[in-house]
């Protein structure tokens, strides 16, 4: 159940502020409540860190408590001056400029330290976003989807008849080919995938451009399904209540509906709101969020501006989050492949095995059964995340069957691994892709030899793919024909930080 943010009382009238929903929040509460303050202590400092106004604030009431350490009201009020200047502003400004009046020099050098690392002007430096935050390189255009066949709407749901809305992660290659779909959010989380993946697949696009010349990009897309009936997606019941948490706080909902409302105008979100609603949910521990914004810098930093992605990252792959320990892992190999950075790589990758996500299990698979890095490479558990991808839901990705079939072919099962590549090959075909170099591959297991290389590589299209026949069905976001549901005017979503009403 989500809650809004509760507090306690504590020394010099300072609270330390409770949010239930947030797992790394709720486990620095738990430890607080249960008198191991370091451990508290720990949790809020990686918050902190990014900026997390509450955190800030949770460390300064804990210095002036003398919990975790010797009390240190120096360092107490440079934390809660760093919590206001961050936007948390659960105490009066009047009180906390008293309290800063009255520190003693060596206790006010202490103060300003910490504002001067941890303030938000320090942390523009280091961990926060510019205003352009998502913004494209001003001699970059981004891709478009110019045809998008319509949804099928998932049979074993139909006579349930639920809206649902699916949002992916593309790479449109330099030719407009789509590829390498990631699930971002799901709802429900079953069947819909599937279909969204199926539809985007076939979509024709643009490719992103640079100074006049395609390039290859991400894109961000979003599959609506509606039935007749159905009811309007953000009014049903479920999906009404993530809108009330993010507007409470909860930072999984804030990345929900942020992540919606970047694409989705039905909910009436600016898209800058959208993306600090990200950035709060990063701020407060949510992976994904924090896996988000860390590609958002990944993407800035080819533009030539500023990188700093690996301190989200880093926060996302300690949390769990798939994408992110293979987005390290693979940033690891490409930086020289020392051997601790195949160690460090190998390990993040032995974790990303055990997600449940079609994208990570497709890439962990890749890197252990081909890369060209002896190190990396790990035949048994490359078959068992393969096995796995088999038997899941998408079975439309041609490198899906690819990875599976270099699994097969690395433990010397050449019969499944040709079998597998062939199937590649055919749905490759019925995409327009660029086979030649599948077709090497299956010589390769045809001749019971194993492959090693950079596995996903895609040539460009040989064949222009044909237009997709006309439609007047409604059917995706972002295909031309395609007319959504819209709702009147409703209030907006809050800015994202999460304070207490």
């Amino acid at each position: 159940m989500v809650t809004r943010w509760t507090v306690r009382a504590l020394v010099c009238g300072a609270v330390l502020a409770s949010q239930l929903a947030h797992a790394d929040f709720r486990l620095g509460l738990k430890e607080y409540t249960s008198g191991n303050y370091e451990a508290a202590h720990a949790q809020f400092l990686a918050l902190a860190e990014l900026g997390d106004g509450a955190s800030q604030f949770n460390l300064g009431a804990m210095a002036l408590q003398g919990q975790a350490a010797p009390k240190d009201v120096g360092l107490g009020v440079g934390w809660l001056l760093a919590a206001a200047d961050n936007g948390y502003l659960n105490m009066p400004a009047e009180k906390l400029a008293a309290m800063k009046s009255k520190l003693k020099e060596d206790q006010l050098r202490v103060a300003q330290d910490i504002f001067d690392r941890y303030g938000h002007a320090a942390l523009l430096k280091t961990v926060l976003p510019p205003a352009n935050f998502g913004v494209y390189c001003g001699d970059t255009l981004p891709s478009h989807a110019i045809q998008v066949p319509p949804l099928e709407y998932p049979s074993f749901q139909a006579n349930d008849r639920h809206d649902g809305i699916v949002i992916l992660e593309l790479t449109i290659g330099a030719d407009g080919i789509a590829r390498d779909p990631e699930v971002l959010m799901a709802a429900p989380k079953e069947d819909f995938p599937a279909a969204a993946v199926k539809s985007w697949l076939q979509g024709r696009f643009q490719p992103a451009m640079r100074s006049g010349v395609p390039i290859e990009s991400r894109q961000q897309v979003k599959a609506v399904f509606t039935m007749d009936g159905g009811g309007v997606l953000w009014s049903s019941g479920a999906l009404r209540k993530v809108v009330d948490a993010s507007n409470s706080g909860d930072p999984q909902a804030q990345y929900l509906i942020g992540l919606a409302g970047t694409l989705d105008p039905s909910l009436r979100i600016a898209t800058e709101k959208a993306r600090q609603l990200l950035l709060s949910a990063a701020q407060g521990g949510q992976p994904q969020a924090q896996y988000w914004v860390g590609r958002r810098f990944a993407e800035m930093a080819r533009c030539g501006q500023e990188g700093k992605e690996s301190l989200w990252l880093q926060q996302a792959a300690t949390s769990g989050d798939g994408p992110a320990q293979v987005t390290l892992a693979t940033n690891l190999l490409s930086a020289g492949a020392s051997a601790d950075h195949i160690a460090q790589a190998k390990a993040l990758l032995a974790q990303a095995a055990q997600s449940d996500s079609f994208y990570v299990r497709k890439h962990v698979v890749a890197l252990m059964a081909s890369s060209p890095i002896e190190g990396i490479r790990d035949p048994v558990t490359a078959l068992a995340v393969a096995r796995k991808l088999a038997n899941g839901e998408i079975q439309v990705d041609p490198q899906m069957f690819e990875a599976v079939a270099v699994a097969y072919a690395i433990n010397a099962n050449f019969s499944s691994a040709v079998s597998n590549q062939e199937t590649a090959i055919k749905k490759a075909k019925t995409l327009y892709w660029n086979t030649s170099l599948m077709e090497e591959r299956l010589k390769s297991y045809q001749a019971s030899q194993a492959w090693t290389g950079e596995l996903f590589t895609l040539p460009p299209a040989s064949d222009k793919p044909p237009p997709l026949k006309e439609t007047a069905k409604p059917c995706i976001s972002g295909a031309p024909h395609c007319k959504e549901r819209t709702q009147p005017d409703a209030p907006k979503a809050p800015m994202g930080s999460r304070l207490p009403q």
